[in-house]
């Protein structure tokens, strides 16, 4: 299972199945191109997903 997220100057500025439930391939690819989109100039990126990273980076 996977999620996708954005980061705009290492913030987290969206999130997707990370409420874990996560996603599939297919899944996760159309959401990251859906975020390329809304997010111009973010770095977009598949992850394993895992509990949701929203209110926080859990890695500081």
């Amino acid at each position: 299972m996977y999620m996708v997220v954005a980061f705009q100057q290492g913030r987290l500025s969206c999130e997707v199945g990370g409420d874990s439930t996560g996603l599939n391939a297919a899944q996760a690819t159309h959401f990251a191109h859906e975020l390329r989109e809304e997010y111009p100039g973010q770095i977009v990126a598949i992850l394993p997903a895992r509990k949701s990273w929203l209110g926080g980076w859990p890695y500081a």
